[in-house]
């Protein structure tokens, strides 16, 4: 299995907008690229050099978050505490340092720089030639590796949006969900039913004889939904477009060695909704399965793109190409879903089945300066029949309770009462 990055000729100017930060503490986002088994080549015009100087602002833009996290997690999860306890009257500081609050905080500030290792160890992995060039010109890449070196050299000088480090925030915790034991029954809830639904629709086709049937996941996130459909013997490409996450699977897909190789402590910047500090401080160890382990490697294929869905699967060379699309917590974050139908509709093969489960977050909904259309859960429905998907309604299901990136352990708990679809494209 190869493991090449394939990238797409796109803009990423989008994800320096702050106002459209879609990746708070409980909402959920997409957007991202990878590192992937087989190949997957689209010829896309060369973006102009404006396009070019704003793929390598929102490359800079995340690489700058990866490299302040510790500074950012410090100064708001660490400094400003101890502060405020050393202003506390000097009965009450020692009350609080009775409890064992300030050595609890101290440690909270090693397990920070823990993760810090890991951040750099992500953008680092990323630096020495897995990332792709999305311009397709080797000389971009190489002026967004001396900015990157740069960068580093002035710690602390560059700041980061709140937004963005919410972002990244949210990735720690995708790593959860996606690559962690603990994550298996977010994932046995939100994907089982997904791929369930794909292996019934080729349940006449043996597992080692699937590498012919091509799946698309649009939103693929960290790529586990990608992985484990892949596993079941589908050729699988995943895509996204966010740089957060395409670091982050980057890194999970192609730099992984051994199972629960890496510590992460995702929760270690909460300090409300908590039970006891084991809680807080516990570290979650990824991956939980090695992504060159596929048991049908052989024929099937997997990779990820980076790219805007519309852009890269609404050209030509995509038209009626794939046999199926999945699609998880992915359509809400479209600011135009008749476009993703659209899309959907392009590169579905005549015959070809869509399957879709998540809930209706729309993510412009309510941003300043960004304008999009929302719909009802009914609404999108009978609009996918009117642009011409035939629905299975034996098994369109409602109200299905999903968390997403959830602490088990919080006391304060969200869940979504997303739905579940099933449609082809005629013939």
């Amino acid at each position: 299995m190869s493991e090449d990055l394939h990238s797409h000729s796109h803009s990423h100017a989008d994800v320096l907008n702050d106002s459209n930060d879609h990746s708070q503490e409980h909402g959920h986002s997409h957007g991202h690229d990878h590192g992937g088994h087989g190949h997957c080549n689209h010829s896309h015009d060369m973006p102009s050099s404006s396009e070019q100087e704003a793929e390598m602002e929102a490359i800079s833009s995340v690489v700058t978050s990866f490299l302040y996290y510790k500074t950012y997690a410090l100064n708001n999860a660490i400094y400003r505490r101890l502060k405020c306890i050393d202003e506390l009257s000097e009965p009450h500081r020692q009350i609080v340092a009775s409890l064992g609050t300030i050595d609890k905080i101290k440690r909270a500030e090693t397990l920070i720089r823990e993760n810090y290792k890991l951040m750099l160890d992500i953008v680092y992995s990323s630096s020495v030639g897995s990332m792709p060039d999305p311009a397709g010109d080797a000389g971009v890449f190489k002026e967004w590796l001396k900015r990157f070196f740069e960068v580093r050299q002035s710690a602390g000088k560059q700041e980061v949006s709140d937004s963005h480090m919410k972002k990244l925030y949210g990735t720690m915790k995708l790593f959860v969900r996606d690559w962690s034991s603990e994550g298996a029954d977010e994932r046995r809830l939100t994907y089982g039913p997904l791929i369930e639904a794909l292996e019934d629709e080729f349940s006449d086709i043996a597992p080692e004889s699937r590498g012919s049937v091509r799946v698309l996941v649009p939103g693929a996130g960290l790529g586990r939904l990608a992985y484990d459909i892949c596993c079941r013997g589908f050729s699988t490409q995943g895509n996204e477009f966010s740089y957060f996450m395409l670091f982050a699977s980057n890194y999970i897909l192609n730099s992984s060695l051994e199972e629960r190789q890496h510590a992460v402590y995702p929760y270690i910047h909460q300090f409300s909704h908590v039970a006891c500090s084991e809680d807080q401080m516990r570290a979650v160890y990824i991956p939980d399965a090695l992504p060159r382990d596929m048991p049908y490697s052989a024929t099937a294929e997997f990779s990820m793109t980076a790219g805007d869905f519309i852009e890269v699967y609404g050209a030509d060379d995509e038209k009626e190409k794939w046999d199926a699309i999945v699609t998880c917590f992915f359509m809400d974050t479209a600011k135009n879903v008749l476009a993703y139908l659209d899309t959907i509709w392009h590169a579905l093969k005549p015959g070809a089945v869509w399957v879709n489960l998540g809930p209706l977050l729309w993510h412009f909904d309510n941003v300043a300066g960004e304008s999009s259309i929302e719909f009802t859960r009914d609404e999108f429905l009978e609009l996918a029949v009117k642009m011409g998907f035939v629905f299975d309604e034996s098994k369109n299901k409602e109200d299905i309770l999903l968390p997403y990136t959830a602490d088990p352990k919080s006391m304060l708990q969200y869940t979504y009462h997303a739905f579940m679809c099933v449609a082809r494209k005629p013939k």
